[in-house]
């Protein structure tokens, strides 16, 4: 009898941690897409306004392409930080509560069948422990891959810049991150099973505004501290 209680329990504790183990395998799977636009998304949004804005101030092709590599690093930076943080923070708090209610759940069993109380045994908290060390794991892989992206994509707007005649370099970078943006767009709206072209439009209505809102307020400065006043 001892040993069939004994064994109830193993099976209760045992199964949230192991429905939480499945539910963080789902995540991993497929996850990696969704990185790739989000990451290529930020840094293309990031490092756009900073053209527009540089541009309508009337700095040099050089200049805005030195102040956007300086964006482009922070934002990469800032990503990889947000996106490891969140990751270990909401998984960890998961896997915790998992942890907690599996030993209240054996407690109020043994409770219940006059038992004795069975604790956490080593094997227990090395697989609590293992779960934690891929949470992390994952973690990490998440936050290189949006850092990566984004300052790949961002260096897909500044290149043009060092690359192209002065004349036109802003404004081809700035039409690179529109078509960037509608390309993301339609492929998020794709790997999400929605319309393509809207997801598209979407991401274009987006950058749009930020290129006219950084437009005007690299305008603005301009006309405050620039060399005519």
């Amino acid at each position: 009898m001892g040993s069939s209680i004994y064994s109830s329990e193993l099976h209760l504790g045992g199964l949230i941690l192991a429905i939480q183990t499945t539910e963080l395998i789902g995540l991993e799977s497929g996850s990696l897409v969704a990185e790739l636009v989000f990451g290529s998304i930020d840094g293309i949004f990031s490092v756009l306004g900073i053209i527009a804005a540089a541009g309508a101030a009337a700095l040099s092709p050089e200049q805005i392409f030195t102040t956007g590599i300086g964006g482009a690093a922070a934002g990469a930076l800032s990503v990889f930080a947000a996106t490891y943080l969140s990751q270990t923070t909401e998984k960890k708090t998961r896997i915790m509560n998992a942890w907690e209610n599996s030993k209240n759940l054996m407690a109020r069993k043994a409770r219940s069948d006059n038992g004795q109380r069975r604790v956490p045994t080593k094997k227990d908290h090395a697989r609590f422990h293992s779960l934690l060390a891929k949470v992390h794991h994952r973690a990490l892989v998440s936050g290189l891959v949006t850092s990566s992206t984004s300052s790949v994509a961002s260096l897909a707007l500044l290149l043009p810049l060092v690359l192209l005649s002065q004349t036109y370099s802003v404004s081809a970078s700035i039409l690179i991150g529109i078509f960037l943006l509608s390309f993301m767009g339609a492929f998020r709206g794709v790997t999400l099973k929605q319309s393509a072209a809207k997801s598209a439009i979407k991401m274009i209505v987006l950058g749009v505004i930020i290129i006219v809102a950084s437009r005007l307020l690299g305008s603005y400065v301009q006309s405050i501290f620039g060399p005519t006043h």
